[in-house]
């Protein structure tokens, strides 16, 4: 039989919805039967208490139209968000299939906005689809004394390769790490930069540093899944200003900022600006 065929019979269809989370080249694949399923080259496993959800709905409203999974407190794909949101976000694909079949049927695609453990043995998994997307603002460049973009990015330009510093953690408490290789730098220099670490597969988790004086660094979100000895790429940060673009950077000609621009609004009512 068909997938079609399955959906409109009133006995024969033997539903399964199989969930394709992904970060990067990363994969977490789940099912809602009892047993693990195989389609092509993939697994997708079964969980011990199962996994399921509360329906896609499609009312236009992003909120309203939030898909929560719920899985059991151990699932993967949840233990990064056990102490902060990860540095990339990860994706979510749904298919629909009929057991048996080796036809399925795409269903939603959208992204894993928070996770909750309501209960000690339960996580609830809150999607938001491509659509809550949209709803961003979109023209965020303005006029501004200050830089608009973002360290490292396209419209900077600047390289971070040649700044970035190799380090090993040689301490660290619930807030802050320690190394000695970014004492050679002055106070600050790291501040609002991050750090990253590898955790397989090509892909590296990120986390702000909020401050740095000496050899440590107070990171935003605390050490959780950092641990001594461990290697640790460093990144130096930006706080916007043309001073800082020019001496530290030496990027002042792609500042996207007006730092001369008058303080006086043209829009303020005055006839004479």
């Amino acid at each position: 039989m068909s997938f079609d065929s399955r959906e409109s019979s009133l006995a024969a269809g033997t539903p399964i919805r199989l969930y394709e989370f992904r970060r990067g080249v990363m994969r977490w694949l789940y099912n809602t039967s009892g047993r693990d399923i195989t389609f092509g080259t993939e697994v997708y496993r079964t969980l011990r208490g199962g996994i399921g959800d509360n329906g896609i709905r499609q009312s236009g409203v992003a909120k309203q139209d939030s898909l929560v999974i719920t899985a059991p407190a151990d699932i993967e794909v949840g233990q990064p968000y056990r102490n902060s949101q990860p540095s990339s976000p990860v994706g979510l694909i749904i298919y629909d299939m009929h057991y048996g079949e080796s036809d399925r049927k795409w269903r939603y695609t959208g992204n894993i906005a928070n996770v909750r453990w309501p209960k000690l043995d339960t996580c609830t998994i809150t999607c938001h689809d491509i659509d809550a997307e949209m709803e961003r603002p979109g023209l965020i460049d303005t006029f501004s004394r200050t830089c608009t973009t973002t360290l490292g990015s396209p419209q900077c330009k600047v390289d971070l390769n040649p700044h970035r510093v190799d380090a090993v953690i040689q301490s660290l408490t619930g807030a802050a790490i320690s190394s000695g290789a970014v004492a050679a730098f002055p106070d600050g220099w790291f501040a609002a930069g991050w750090v990253e670490w590898s955790i397989g597969q090509g892909e590296y988790d990120r986390r702000t540093i909020e401050r740095h004086a000496g050899s440590v660094l107070t990171l935003m979100g605390g050490t959780f899944a950092l641990s001594g000895g461990q290697s640790i790429r460093v990144y130096p940060g930006c706080d916007f200003l043309a001073a800082t673009c020019r001496d530290k950077f030496n990027n002042l000609p792609n500042m996207r900022a007006t730092p001369q621009m008058d303080g006086k609004s043209p829009f303020d009512g005055e006839q004479v600006f």
